[in-house]
C-alpha cells in the first residue's frame, strides 16, 4: 500500500513503519508528488500550521481522499469541515498513549494492518545465506509459543528481531515491552519487572506496575538478561514456572500472561559453567535459539543495508535526489570489520550523507578508524598492572563508563577500579 507521512519527526515514522512498510515520508507540503497515487497520507500537524490555508488547500485538490489521519499535539486544527473536505480525517493525539493510540485506530478502521501480510525482509535487510536461516528460525518463532533467545554480539539488531517476531506472531495486537536489564540499576531491577506496592520502599508513594504485567497478554522482551543478578534469576524462574508473581512489597498473586523473548551478548552456558547464571533459567529460557551472525561474516549484505540506510537518512533529511555509495566507498566498507556490527555501519552512513557534498558518496566520505594501527598488547614489554589498565580502560570506553559492568564482566573488583580512576591511572570516558 503506497502510504506517506508528512513529518518532520522520525520517531513517528518509527511508529508507523510496522504497520506501513512501503512508508515514504516528506517533511514539506510541496514535496509531495501529485501524480503519485497515494492510498493513505498521514499529516503531522505541526508541519503544515505555518502558511496553513494555503496547504489545505494544495492537500484537499491533490490528496483529499488519501487524507486519513493527523497527528496532533496541541488540536491546533480544527472545523475542517470549512475547508469542504468530504470526509474528516482521524486525529491521533501525541500524548503518553501516543503508539496505542496508532495501534487502535489502524485495527478499528482496518487499514492494512494484517501482520500477516507484514514480512521480515521489510525491517530486516540481507539475502546472505546466514540471513536467510535467521529469517526460517523467525517465521517458526511467530508461528509458535515457544521462548525464544536471541544471541549476538551488540549491534547485530537483536530487539529488531524480537519486535519482528512480535509482529508477526498472534499476540501482534498487544504490545512489546522491552527492558534492557544492563541499563537498570541492580538494586532497581525487581521492581522494574515485578511492580511494587504503595510503601514497598522509601520513595514508593503509589503502586506500580511491573513490565510483567504491563506486557499481559503481548511479548515482554528482555534484553541482556546475562546481567540478571542471581538473586533476581531465582525469582525470574518462579515467575515463569508458576505463571504468577507478586509485587515487592505485597502478598497478592498476580496471574501473568506474556510471550517471552531474551537476547545476550554473553555465552550463557559458558555463565553457566562459571556459576553466574542459574542452570535451570538457562534451560527454561533457551526455547528456540535465534543466533544473529555479526556483519563481518555477512559482508555481502553490506551493499543492501548501506542503500536501507541511504534512503532512511535521505528522507528524514528531506535530500533529493537521494545520495548513493560510490564504488571507492563501498570497497572501503567492504575492507572493515565493523567491531559495532550494523549500529556502526548506520552511524558510519547517516555521517557520510552530512559529510558528502556531492551526490556520489565518495570513501573519504567514510570515516572509520584505521584497524591497522590496533594496538597489539604484547608488543611492548609492560607491568602486569599496566596491562590491566589498558584492557580496563578499553572495555570503560566499549560500554560508556559503567564501572559497574565493567568490574562483573572482568571479574574484579570495582572499587579497584574506581582507586585506579581516583589515581588518575584511569581515565572514565564521558557518558
Amino acid at each position: 500500500m503506497n502510504s506517506i507521512l508528512l513529518s518532520d519527526n522520525t520517531n513517528y515514522y518509527e511508529i508507523l513503519l510496522p504497520y506501513l512498510p512501503a512508508l515514504e515520508v516528506y517533511t514539506n507540503v510541496e514535496d509531495l508528488n501529485t501524480e503519485e497515487n497515494v492510498e493513505i497520507l498521514i499529516i503531522d500537524e505541526e508541519v503544515i500550521l505555518y502558511h496553513l490555508e494555503k496547504n489545505l488547500k494544495f492537500i484537499k485538490n491533490n490528496f483529499q481522499q488519501a487524507l486519513k489521519y493527523i497527528i496532533s499535539r496541541k488540536n491546533c486544527i480544527q472545523n475542517l469541515e470549512r475547508y469542504n473536505f468530504n470526509e474528516i480525517p482521524h486525529y491521533i493525539l501525541h500524548d503518553e498513549n501516543f503508539e496505542d493510540r496508532i495501534k487502535k485506530y489502524f485495527s478499528s478502521i482496518n487499514i492494512n494492518t494484517d501482520k500477516n501480510n507484514f514480512t521480515f525482509s521489510d525491517l530486516i535487510k540481507g539475502n546472505s545465506p546466514v540471513v536467510q536461516k535467521v529469517f526460517q528460525l523467525m517465521k517458526k518463532a511467530s508461528t509458535s509459543k515457544i521462548t525464544v533467545n536471541i544471541t549476538g554480539e551488540t549491534g547485530t539488531g537483536k530487539e529488531l528481531v524480537a519486535r519482528s517476531i512480535h509482529e508477526n506472531s498472534q499476540r501482534k495486537d498487544k504490545k512489546m515491552v522491552a527492558v534492557n536489564i544492563a541499563s537498570i540499576p541492580k538494586d532497581l531491577i525487581e521492581s522494574e519487572l515485578f511492580g511494587y506496592e504503595q510503601g514497598a520502599f522509601t520513595g514508593a508513594t503509589q503502586q506500580r506496575i511491573g513490565k510483567f504485567e504491563e506486557a499481559k497478554g503481548g511479548t515482554l522482551f528482555l534484553d541482556e538478561i546475562g546481567e540478571l543478578p542471581l538473586d533476581l534469576q531465582t525469582k525470574l524462574l518462579r515467575v515463569l514456572q508458576e505463571g504468577e508473581l507478586t509485587r515487592l512489597g505485597g502478598n497478592e498473586l498476580i496471574k501473568t500472561d506474556v510471550r517471552l523473548i531474551t537476547a545476550t551478548h554473553r555465552d550463557l552456558y559458558s555463565e553457566v559453567g562459571n556459576n553466574t547464571f542459574r542452570e535451570d533459567l538457562y534451560y527454561r529460557i533457551l526455547g528456540l535459539p535465534v543466533h544473529l551472525p555479526p556483519l563481518r561474516e555477512r559482508k555481502e549484505d553490506i551493499e543492501e543495508l548501506t542503500d536501507n540506510f541511504l534512503s532512511i537518512v535521505c528522507k528524514e533529511n528531506n535530500i533529493k535526489p537521494q545520495k548513493k555509495l560510490g564504488n571507492s566507498a563501498l570497497k572501503k566498507l567492504l575492507n572493515y570489520n565493523f567491531p559495532g556490527n550494523i549500529r556502526q555501519l548506520k552511524a558510519i552512513i547517516d555521517l557520510s550523507v552530512v559529510l558528502s557534498s556531492n551526490y556520489v558518496i565518495s570513501a573519504s566520505d567514510i570515516l572509520i578508524e584505521d584497524q591497522k594501527n590496533d594496538i597489539n598488547l604484547l608488543e611492548k614489554e609492560r607491568t602486569l598492572e599496566e596491562y590491566n589498565i589498558e584492557i580496563i580502560e578499553h572495555f570503560l570506553k566499549k560500554y560508556s563508563g559503567k564501572v559497574n559492568f565493567v568490574a562483573d564482566k572482568l571479574v574484579m573488583s570495582k572499587s579497584k577500579i574506581y582507586k585506579w580512576i581516583a589515581e588518575g591511572k584511569l581515565t572514565k570516558p564521558k557518558t
